[in-house]
């Protein structure tokens, strides 16, 4: 809606992966961007999953399935990138003590690297049980084929995994 009401440029990037996706939204309501906060999803207790996009499903996912291995996974929506405002995520990472940051792009220059300096930066090194990791799109291009999609884009399983080894647990 900022695209509408503001102003200012912006740039709108939609996920593929969620036109198949419904869900009950609230009404419109004009407000502005200043305020907005990564939202808590999900409470959880040993690991936080920081995610926006298609890659909160993913996160969302995966929580449900780590909870079934006895692994209770915080899940936070960014929601937006600018302004970032990591407060949420700094709490949550105090609490849990493990970090790990989806995205729906590459690793290089990206969001999930982002994310994670502005939380490393905030946080004491004693809060850490092991450092931070991200799950990203592995860096090539993009295949066309079906079967090489498969292998290209993050799965819920795929978190399930990185999150294990943040555990120091096989999921």
């Amino acid at each position: 809606t900022q695209s509408t009401w503001g102003p200012d440029p912006v740039i709108f990037i939609d996920d593929r992966w969620l036109y198949d996706l419904e869900d009950e939204l609230p009404p419109v309501v004009e407000r502005s961007l200043a305020s907005e906060r990564p939202q808590c999803l999900r409470e959880g207790a040993d690991i936080t999953l920081v995610a926006s996009g298609y890659s909160t499903r993913l996160a969302l996912d995966a929580a449900v399935l780590l909870e079934q291995q006895g692994v209770s996974a915080e899940v936070i929506d960014l929601r937006i990138l600018n302004p970032f405002l990591p407060d949420n995520i700094i709490a949550s990472v105090t609490k849990t003590g493990r970090l790990l940051v989806l995205d729906g792009g590459w690793s290089p220059c990206g969001m999930a690297g982002e994310v994670i300096a502005s939380v490393v930066e905030r946080v004491a090194p004693s809060v850490w049980k092991k450092s931070p990791a991200r799950l990203t799109l592995p860096f090539a291009p993009a295949p066309t084929s079906r079967v090489l999609e498969k292998a290209y884009y993050p799965t819920a399983a795929m978190v399930v995994s990185q999150a294990g080894q943040l555990m120091d647990k096989v999921c």
